[in-house]
């Protein structure tokens, strides 16, 4: 499942819209606005650090949200140079919480068509701000509040940069994240492919799945995640490891005997995959 978070339905229309999202009769405890389908839950938090990880805490404990899960945060923002001007859209790399000082950084392993960015996350309004930075009022608390049920792993913080400061009109935050859906959508698209690494990978020819190769490689628990993290990794780069995998059952080299011939055979599909 991917769980998105916009503060203003604003930015949130062309997602609902393109994927069809209906707003849920949410359950009783649930206290935002949440648009779904069978993949995708999106959650209108409001404006601000405070509403931000209220509605992921709740949104997390409501329905919850676990480790293998996508979170993904799309809003707007503000920039103050012709570097990063009104419409264009950036992928967080690094979040600092300005109240705070404290900085986070989600890894960053899918190959986005986005420009990189850190994202300052403040608790008011700004009219002057530095270089190559956007300013948000959410993103570092999503990803705080968020790292309960995930890791960095699967947090993603898209912004659009919509002003130089200045207050502007919903219309105009929705016309400006129009522009920019086949993108925003696009990478959306990818994160769908990848929820799929909880289910039997490959097509019905294959013959192995996430839970199995791991108990035949004889994977430990670092091991295992390790294996986890290559294989989402190569879903999300387009690399296919469903052919080196069946190659390898096909030739007997999985399964393995040993943890020790598991440990060689995970190297050796890093320098394969990689």
């Amino acid at each position: 499942m991917i769980y998105i978070f916009s503060a203003f339905y604003a930015e949130a229309k062309n997602i609902i819209d393109h994927y069809g999202l209906k707003k849920k009769k949410s359950p009783e405890m649930v206290r935002f606005d949440v648009f779904a389908n069978e993949s995708i839950r999106l959650v209108i938090t409001g404006v601000g650090e405070i509403n931000a990880a209220a509605a992921v805490s709740n949104i997390g404990g409501a329905y919850g949200i676990s480790p293998d899960d996508e979170i993904l945060n799309v809003g707007c923002g503000a920039g103050f140079s012709s570097d990063i001007c009104m419409g264009s859209i950036f992928l967080g790399n690094k979040l600092t919480e300005q109240m705070t000082g404290r900085t986070f950084y989600p890894d960053m392993l899918m190959k986005a068509n986005f420009r990189e960015c850190e994202i300052v996350t403040v608790a008011r309004v700004l009219n002057e701000g530095c270089d190559s930075v956007v300013y948000d009022m959410e993103a570092a608390a999503v990803y705080q509040a968020a790292a309960f049920f995930v890791g960095p792993h699967r947090m993603h913080f898209i912004k659009l940069v919509s002003d130089a400061g200045e207050r502007i009109d919903q219309s105009k935050i929705t016309e400006l994240f129009a522009l920019q859906e086949d993108k925003i959508c696009g990478y959306i698209d990818r994160l769908l492919s990848a929820c799929a690494d909880k289910a039997p990978m490959g097509d019905t020819q294959s013959f192995w799945n996430m839970d199995r190769l791991i108990c035949d490689m004889r994977c430990s628990k670092v091991m295992g995640d390790q294996l986890a993290q290559l294989i989402k990794y190569c879903r999300l780069s387009g690399i296919d490891y469903k052919a080196v995998l069946d190659e390898y059952y096909t030739n007997g080299l999985l399964p393995c005997e040993s943890k020790r011939e598991g440990k060689k055979c995970l190297f050796e599909l890093k320098q394969r995959l990689l």
